[in-house]
């Protein structure tokens, strides 16, 4: 009997560490940052984000022939790597091998349905991403069993991710001295809301005190070619309201919020400069494989190098312009004609005339002096 209640006793306390250490994971408790430990660890005053769009590295479903069988971010991994304190990205769809119940759609020109294998999660974990949002439209892809198991297979790649409601909203990550805040929304029920803005702001209001940087990477505007410029009003796609993403970049900054990332639209879209903080609010197809259009701007993406202070504060953003061509097996290659960068200085120079921004011929971007 004595026996019997040690073996007992010895599996609880196993699985109880197994939750504490995923729970961890998830929601570390972090001390709130004051003036008095703001630079304890920090050992630079400037931090740099490399910032891409939408990730779809292969699916099996419905079929293996959507699967490049190679790594399409083999040759683009020095260019995330290269000069950076934290890569970031939106995961399009859902990492895992089989199972799961596929969406079913009202609209077959409009139904997409991505699972990517779990062993090619390691093609992300080798291209140094940090953070994976997964607020978009095809994260529910395979309902709560897809989701649930993704959650997983990223957890054991060392990938944090956010943008699930009362799930995982939020992730925070410390490097260098500095603690980032990664924060996803989307337009999807299940999601933190980019329509709505109350999750948004309690999630901020949450984390701000704990971290340096807050990020938010969200879902939003309608797709294709032909939203490349932003309206300035709710966007409707597809018969769904994609909202106001000027008005909700706007609410997230004002809420105390850092750098805003947009995806969605496949096409990449203007920036902003608001009360010194940046906005990028698309930035197009980055590794995207398969059935996913890539004729015109649709196949031209930027990877941002975003450089701040270790405040949030925009210093300056140079734009590496990568192209992809449908069912090539290279991925994403350098654009050395740079036409993701010209149409995101084109975009910005007609969406926002009145911008503080400096576009040089290097691909660099600056800000005016008052």
């Amino acid at each position: 009997m004595r026996f019997f209640l040690i073996i007992i006793t010895f599996l609880v306390i196993i699985v109880a560490c197994k939750k504490n250490k995923d729970k961890e994971f998830e929601k570390k408790s972090y001390p709130v940052i004051t003036s008095k430990n703001l630079s304890s660890n920090i050992i630079s005053d400037t931090v740099t984000i490399t910032a891409v769009g939408d990730i779809m590295i292969g699916s099996n479903y419905p079929s293996i022939s959507y699967l490049p069988g190679v790594n399409i971010l083999e040759e683009i991994k020095p260019v995330l790597k290269e000069k950076t304190d934290l890569i970031v990205g939106n995961l399009e769809g859902t990492l895992f091998d089989s199972g799961g119940k596929p969406k079913s759609c009202t609209n077959s020109n409009f139904c997409f349905v991505f699972r990517t294998p779990f062993t090619y999660g390691r093609y992300l974990k080798e291209a140094g991403f940090d953070f994976l949002s997964m607020a978009n439209n095809h994260s529910n892809d395979f309902g709560s069993m897809g989701r649930i198991a993704t959650e997983k297979n990223l957890k054991s790649l060392g990938i944090q991710y956010a943008g699930i409601l009362k799930h995982s909203e939020y992730a925070i990550k410390e490097k260098n001295g500095i603690r980032y805040a990664f924060i996803g929304a989307g337009h999807n029920a299940g999601l933190v809301s980019s329509i709505y803005y109350t999750d948004i702001k309690r999630i901020i209001k949450e984390v701000r005190p704990k971290v340096n940087i807050v990020i938010v990477m969200f879902h939003g505007g309608g797709e294709g070619a032909s939203y490349q410029h932003i309206p300035f009003k709710n966007e409707f796609y597809a018969g769904e309201n994609r909202g106001n993403v000027v008005e909700f970049a706007h609410a997230c900054i004002d809420s105390g919020a850092d750098l805003i990332l947009g995806s969605g639209p496949h096409v990449a879209r203007a920036i902003e400069l608001y009360n010194n903080k940046f906005i990028a609010y698309s930035l197009g197809n980055f590794a995207t494989y398969g059935k996913i259009t890539l004729t015109g701007p649709n196949g031209n993406a930027p990877i941002l190098k975003i450089k701040t202070d270790v405040k949030g504060n925009f210093i300056s953003c140079h734009v590496v312009s990568i192209i992809q061509s449908k069912g090539s097996k290279k991925g994403p290659e350098i654009d050395h004609n740079h036409r993701a960068y010209n149409y995101i200085k084109y975009l910005t120079l007609t969406d926002f005339p009145n911008n503080r921004f400096i576009f040089t011929s290097s691909g660099e971007i600056k800000v005016k002096p008052r």
